[in-house]
């Protein structure tokens, strides 16, 4: 929990500072040298700067734009920075390569990212696993004009306004004043944002010749939620992430459900840093 706590403070107090200095002095407090990936800035103006991000398994380069002072710099920073989304740290990152490729010959890889934000994690996605299709959904209005921006030049990726939930439904943001990586979504009857469920998106794209790979879930406490029902889906994933967000909202048990699912399903558990790697077993007979 103190761990947990620690980084989001120094995660925030950098995203700061970084969204204030990069766009007027183009310089950057690093906390941590990039792993593979490149960043040149290109602009500041009208309180956004433009960066130049090369990398991923073909060294492409895509153009990302950032809001000033917002925790956009954190989101960069943990994207394309630290990569908390990187599988080679993985003992078993072999196994899901290899699968990876075997899906490409069955079809197109599916990889569903739950909390695009303004779309960094996508395109992190598409960069490293370029064959894949990958779907965002972002429930947040001015997130997702932003996300929409940044994946237009990618042609494997899609963005999707709307919340994730267990079943169709209308969603609400829960706290439409929190920091641009925070929103929360809850269900309510007169809501203005669509709630969507996972297997709605994947029958959607298994019309379309894709074929499930990997589930991001980054959705600030919506998980459990989205984890109180319907969650077979599961079990079509070789990979799911997720960032659970009981150190965000303590005696809420927003991970219960989450833990309660994955417990009887034949999977791996693995913590590393902020994110769990849950992995299906049996990957190999696939």
């Amino acid at each position: 929990m103190i761990g947990a706590t620690y980084r989001a403070v120094r995660r925030k107090a950098a995203s700061f500072l970084n969204g204030t200095l990069m766009p007027r002095f183009g310089v950057k407090i690093v906390r941590s040298w990039p792993k593979s990936f490149r960043y040149t800035k290109l602009e500041a103006k009208s309180g956004r700067t433009r960066l130049a991000v090369t990398g991923g398994a073909k060294g492409e380069t895509v153009e990302v734009s950032l809001r000033e002072g917002t925790s956009d710099w954190m989101t960069f920073d943990q994207i394309f920075v630290e990569e908390d989304y990187d599988l080679r740290p993985l003992s078993r990152y072999g196994e899901l390569a290899e699968h990876y490729r075997r899906l490409c010959k069955q079809g197109t890889p599916l990889i569903i990212d739950l909390g695009g934000n303004i779309g960094l994690s996508p395109l992190y996605f598409s960069m490293m696993w370029p064959e894949a299709q990958v779907v965002t959904v972002e429930p947040e209005a001015s997130n997702f004009e932003l996300l929409s921006e940044n994946i237009a030049q990618r042609s494997n990726v899609r963005g999707i306004r709307a919340g994730i939930a267990s079943r169709s439904s209308k969603l609400d943001i829960a706290d439409p004043k929190a920091g641009k990586n925070a929103f929360q979504t809850e269900l309510s009857d007169q809501g203005s944002v669509e709630g969507v469920t996972v297997g709605e998106i994947v029958a959607e794209y298994r019309a379309k010749g894709c074929v499930p790979f990997a589930v991001k879930i980054d959705i600030e406490g919506a998980e459990s939620e989205l984890f109180s029902a319907n969650h077979e889906w599961m079990d079509e994933f070789p990979l799911v992430t997720v960032e659970l967000h009981d150190w965000l909202l303590p005696g809420q048990r927003t991970s219960r459900n989450f833990l309660a699912a994955v417990a009887e399903k034949d999977r791996d558990f693995i913590y590393l840093d902020e994110n769990i790697f849950s992995i299906r077993n049996g990957l190999g007979a696939a």
